[in-house]
This record gives C-alpha cells, structure tokens and sequence, in this order.
C-alpha cells in the first residue's frame, strides 16, 4: 500500500513540473529584436550625398578662381591655403599639411602651352550663366572618396618672348614673379580645359577635400610648378558653336575662307602665267589682275589684305593650280578647321579639300583629283575680314589618305615642288 502512494506522489510532481515548465515557456514574455543601425549613406551608395559632393567642389573651384593668380604665389610659397577657401579644407589636411609646400592643395599657376605662357584664368559659363565645371565620382581610396573635376577656363596670356620680359622664376620659391606690367595690348586669350583629381571624406557630417592635385602633375613642388608641366591641360577651340555670337564669328570666317579658295579655281593655266608677271610687279597690279578676272571679292567684299608683305603671304607657288593642271573644276569636301594656335588675336585655321583637276597632258577631258592642306591665317582691319595669309603645307593625287604613313609615302611620289609647277 505504501508502495502504491510513493508511485503515485512521484507521478503527480513530474506531472506538475511538467505542466509548470509548459505555462513557462507558453506564457515567456517575447525579447525585442534589437533594431538594425541607421545606414550612413555615402557618394559610393547615394545619389543625393554625390550631389552634395559635386555642389561643394563647384563652389570650392568657383572661389579659387576668383582671384588672380598671383595673389596665391605666398601660399604656394609656404604651404598654407587660403583663408577664404579653408571653409572646404578637411582638418586633417590643415592640421598636417599647412606650412609645407608639398601640401596637395594644387592653386592656379603660370602655365606654357602652344609657344603661350597663361599667367591668369576665369572660369567659362554657359547660356545659363552656369560655371562650365564637369566632376565625377571615380572610386573609393581607403576612406576617402576619389573624384575628377574638369572646369572649362579662359586664359590670359603672353607669348613666351614677352613672357621672359616680364617675368621672372624665384630662384628660392621656384614661383614665377611679374617685375613690371605689360601693356594690356600685349595679352591675347586662349581656351583650356584643367582637370584635377580631389580626394574628399566626410566630416562631422559635410564633405571636405583631402587634396586637390592637378592630373599628371610631377610629384614636387619645384618640378609641378615648372611652366611646362601641362599635362593637366588640354587646348579647346576659342570660338564655341555653343555661343551664339561665337558661332557666328565662326559661320562668317569659314564662308570667307571658302570663298576665297572658289575665287582661285578660275585661274586657269593661262591666268596663271598672266598672273605671275602682275604678281612679281607690285600690290597693286596683283590686285587689279585678281579683280579683272572676278578673283579678288567675297560676297562683294574684298577677300585679301594685302600689304608689303603680299609676296610672302600670298605666295604665288602656293596657288592651287599647279605642275601639268590645265584648270581645277571644283572644290569638295572642304574642311575648316580652328587651328590650336588659334587666339583672341590670332586667326589660324587648317584647311583641306578634294579638287577636281583638268589634266594638260594625258588624254583629252581626263580629269583627276588631288587632295591639298593649307594653312590660313585671317585679319581683321577696318572692321572688315580677310585673309592674312595661306601656306601650301602639301598637294598629292588621290583622296585625302587615312593613314598619315600612306599620304606621306603617295606624296613623296606624287608632289611636286612649288618651282616646278609655275615654270611652265
């Protein structure tokens, strides 16, 4: 009997702890799902966090840009940026960086391209009186986000010659000092584009730059701040089609240049020997030889400028018509291009076109057609255009060549020489 009783006391606890155990887990209050943390977005994962980025680089550019560039040569000198452009200057980057030259803050400076050294900039702006100023985000480099910058620019500038009078190098600070004003006359402008890599991180919630170095640049100051370390530049055409009073500065100098090589197809062989005797005469006879037979106006305008320098400038070996031609019939596929000396002074263009050749030998009526490259330069004299000058660069038989080897190789065998073909 007592056995009976433990059995059954035994079976009601395991029955009651059980049950105890069931409630427990049953009625266990449920433990909160700690949230995930607030995700900091970045120009790598964000198209609003890039904007702010390229908002804050334009204005960086917009304010380095302001000022002329000589008033940088101290803070180049010792390292030490700006006041005014601090505001967008990481701390690390002042903290370390001031007071040493090689700080990678990269200012304005004196720069040679194309026989010009530009000792000034401004910013271009387009019809929106926008800054011309094309960032982009490249990558990341460790913390910090990398990023181009390419910023359209005008430049003021000397040609070297003048340059060396007005200027000389710092033997100390390797900077490029003005030692007297030249006449404003003196200055001409070009177009640049400079592109420059900026690294920027995030600080204390706002974007800051770490650096901001030139493309290509030559690591040390002495070897970056050399005028002809360039690389971080590149040429642009002066006159942008995109600027309607640019583009008709260029719509109205290309029709002249057309006009004119259309005026020289009407000298035929006969002309040509006319024409060489008035030509060796003097201006004035060349002139009147060139109007007689309809050559001389564009659009009821004179087409020449023609000074005591006519025999070199308008030399008659550079004429289209050359050895064994009898007459050119047309002209095709003219192209007109700005030429990289191009200038606010200077206006040189690249001109090429096919041309339709009578032969005067071979068969009767053969027609032939012979590629030519000139170079032209045009001038403006009381408030009239004209060209200056044209320069026979080359002539051949055939099509212009898309391989610069195979038009050298058909013009050693196919050009004549200027002499030869005005002898007859």
């Amino acid at each position: 009997m007592n056995r009976k009783f433990k059995f059954i006391a035994i079976i009601s606890m395991i029955t009651i702890m059980i049950s105890s155990s069931g409630c427990s887990i049953l009625f266990k209050k449920q433990e909160p799902i700690p949230e995930e943390n607030n995700k900091i977005e970045t120009p790598e994962t964000s198209v609003e966090e890039d904007k702010k980025v390229l908002e804050m680089l334009s204005k960086y550019f917009e304010e380095i840009y302001s000022q002329p560039i000589e008033t940088y040569n101290q803070n180049v000198a010792t390292g030490n940026p700006p006041e005014k452009i601090k505001q967008f200057i990481a701390k690390r980057t002042l903290d370390e960086g001031s007071g040493n030259p090689e700080i990678g803050i990269h200012l304005p400076r004196v720069v040679e391209i194309n026989g010009l050294t530009m000792v000034d900039y401004e910013i271009l702006r387009d019809s929106s009186d926008k800054p011309i100023i094309e960032s982009g985000f490249i990558g990341k480099t460790g913390e910090n986000f990398l990023y181009f910058v390419k910023l359209n620019l005008k430049a003021k500038a000397l040609e070297n010659a003048l340059f060396d009078m007005y200027y000389t190098r710092n033997s100390h600070t390797k900077i490029y000092e003005k030692t007297s004003e030249p006449n404003g006359d003196l200055y001409e402008y070009i177009k640049v584009q400079a592109k420059y890599d900026v690294e920027v991180t995030r600080q204390d919630g706002e974007y800051k730059i770490v650096t901001v170095k030139e493309a290509n640049y030559k690591p040390g100051v002495e070897n970056r701040l050399f005028k002809l370390n360039n690389e971080f530049l590149t040429k642009l055409n002066y006159l942008d089609e995109k600027v309607e009073e640019e583009k008709k500065v260029l719509e109205a100098e290309k029709a002249l240049i057309e006009g004119f090589f259309n005026n020289l197809i009407k000298l035929d062989k006969e002309r040509m020997i006319l024409l060489k005797s008035k030509w060796q005469a003097g201006s004035n006879e060349f002139i009147d030889f060139l109007k007689l037979v309809d050559a001389f106006k564009v659009n009821d305008k004179d087409s020449m400028y023609i000074d005591q320098n006519y025999i070199k400038n308008f030399n008659y070996d550079a004429l289209p018509l050359q050895i064994n031609m009898e007459k050119i019939n047309s002209l095709k596929n003219m192209e007109i291009i700005e030429h990289p000396g191009y200038t606010s002074k200077k206006k040189r263009y690249l001109v090429s076109f096919d041309a339709s050749v009578l032969q005067s030998n071979g068969m009767v009526g053969e027609e032939q057609t012979y590629h030519y490259d000139y170079y032209v330069t045009l001038k403006v004299a009381n408030d009239n255009l004209y060209v200056e000058s044209i320069k026979l660069n080359e002539y051949y038989k055939g099509k212009k060549k898309s391989s610069s080897s195979q038009t050298k190789s058909n013009n050693n065998e196919n050009k004549t020489s200027g002499n030869e073909a005005k002898s007859n």
